[in-house]
């Protein structure tokens, strides 16, 4: 599928072209095209799609026709620029048995032609907006690919002239769903307590082995495990409970992917007090926690942060590393900037032998850090450096500045004094490398990135989930006149390459 009509370029309205959203026309059209495509029974369980804005809106309107699942998943594989040999490759290791890619010409029809004929040759144009159906005998391959549709906009609604879908009545479970969304946050955070996916795991499948194991009552264990199930965290056998793959994955405590600890941050008295009036945190435009919320200094919270969340950004922490080229022969120089549980800069010094990580935090955070830097078996590298990050000498230089996850704490003129900071702190070529939960223009997609707003109202006096065209001015501002937004692969991080 190629994205939608998003207009011509403009340097003036968008620096990097990458973050040129669709037209208000293309979003209509393509919102007709994905109904039609749906009615049809065309179905996909993974939906990729390049990290480029318009693709992603495209997208996520995609999903909003099939109900929202399967997710977007953002991946260089089907950017602008990708040879069809390397995008082949990679999609030929993805495990679904049906696959939606959502990217650009040229890309696209080279792509197709790949699949189509072994040396290529074959031509199938993409339309914005236009899908085409191949069907691989087989792995996916060069030449394995048989056209089972290719169809334009206009003829793809057309199929279903005369056939509209009809406006579906007014609901309100949306509003109902969300007003006891609490409820199975709760039910959640008992099961997590009680261990209880644990126990599935283990074998321990019956509401009285279940019961047992987790020492609670057999009346409660059943309700919760029927809750769970019909939530969809519990698949259900006559009297039998069994993980799905994602609770299996995630949520049982022997599992490396395990990210149950980071229940123990998100579930804190601290962040749930942030939500406890949003009305009235509106009306102030920032936190109504006491202080400067949860970036008062030295704030106990981010000390459970460390510990619970380190598992959960193993995964992303190796991602950046492979995102970022080095040379590998040299030596590395990383400062890694409010590190909390270490994890990113952790990652560089696992990979690089010579990388030596200076990470900057407050003293009781560090601890934390240091702890997982002994784990690694890199403490001998790890270099703790307490105090603010804003008061604090940097030192230095240093090849590589990691800012994960830190920067939407704060207003964007305090950014920039940071980021000046940081500037005077690189070597001659060096680079800073930052994480975030990056909004499109639009500010209402991805949604993950969009909703992220919410929490920086309710927690910090004037953060922000910050688009791509902000921070870039940020970093410009600060000496920094290029930056690179980039997201390595299906479900990763946000990243910012920047250079001076």
């Amino acid at each position: 599928m190629r994205h939608g009509e998003a207009g011509e370029a403009d340097s003036r309205r968008w620096p990097d072209d990458r973050q040129r959203p669709l037209t208000d026309a293309g979003r209509r059209e393509h919102a007709l095209m994905a109904e039609a495509l749906r009615r049809m029974g065309v179905r996909f369980d993974r939906l990729l799609s390049s990290p480029l804005a318009r693709a992603r809106e495209t997208a996520e309107i995609t999903a909003r026709a099939y109900g929202g699942a399967p997710a977007p998943e953002l991946t260089d594989l089907l950017g602008d620029r990708t040879e069809p040999a390397a995008t082949l490759a990679g999609l030929a290791a993805v495990e679904a048995s049906a696959v939606l890619c959502v990217g650009h010409e040229p890309t696209l029809s080279h792509l197709a032609g790949l699949l189509t004929s072994r040396d290529g040759s074959a031509r199938i144009e993409m339309a914005k907006s236009g899908v085409a159906v191949i069907e691989c005998v087989g792995r996916v391959a060069p030449g394995r690919g048989l056209l089972r549709m290719h169809l334009r906009p206009p003829e793809l609604t057309g199929l279903l002239a005369g056939d509209a879908p009809t406006a579906a009545a007014p609901s309100p479970d949306p509003f109902l769903g969300t007003m006891t969304a609490y409820q199975r946050s709760a039910a959640l955070k008992g099961a997590l307590d009680l261990d209880l996916f644990t126990a599935i795991g283990a074998g321990a499948g019956t509401v009285p082995a279940l019961a047992e194991r987790c020492a609670a009552s057999p009346r409660g264990t059943r309700i919760l495990c029927d809750y769970l199930t019909a939530a969809g965290f519990l698949r259900k056998d006559g009297g039998t409970y069994a993980l799905t793959p994602d609770s299996a994955a995630f949520l049982d405590r022997r599992s490396p992917a395990w990210v149950g600890a980071a229940a123990e941050f998100l579930y804190a008295p601290e962040i749930r007090e942030a939500f406890a009036d949003v009305a009235q945190t509106v009306r102030l435009g920032g936190t109504t926690l006491a202080g400067a919320g949860t970036v008062t200094p030295e704030h106990p919270v981010w000390v459970r942060f460390a510990r619970a969340m380190a598992p959960l950004m193993r995964m992303p922490a190796r991602a950046v590393v492979d995102l970022v080229e080095v040379d590998a022969a040299g030596p590395l120089r990383v400062l890694d900037v409010a590190a909390g549980h270490g994890m990113f800069g952790l990652a560089f010094a696992e990979v690089y032998p010579r990388a030596e990580v200076t990470a900057l935090d407050w003293p009781a955070v560090l601890v934390v850090a240091g702890e997982n830097a002994r784990a690694a078996g890199v403490d001998d590298r790890f270099h703790p450096l307490a105090g603010s990050a804003f008061e604090t000498p940097l030192g230095g230089p240093y090849d590589l500045v990691l800012l994960p996850n830190f920067l939407h704490h704060f207003d964007p003129a305090t950014c920039e004094g940071l980021l000046a900071a940081v500037g005077r702190a690189l070597a001659p070529g060096g680079r800073v490398v930052t994480v975030e939960l990056v909004p499109d223009e639009g500010r209402v997609t991805p949604p993950h990135a969009a909703m992220f707003g919410l929490v920086m109202l309710c927690s910090t006096p004037a953060g922000d989930a910050y688009t791509f065209a902000e921070l870039d001015a940020m970093f410009r501002r600060a000496g920094f006149p290029r930056s690179l937004l980039r997201v390595p692969g299906p479900a990763g991080p946000q990243v910012i390459i920047s250079q001076r």
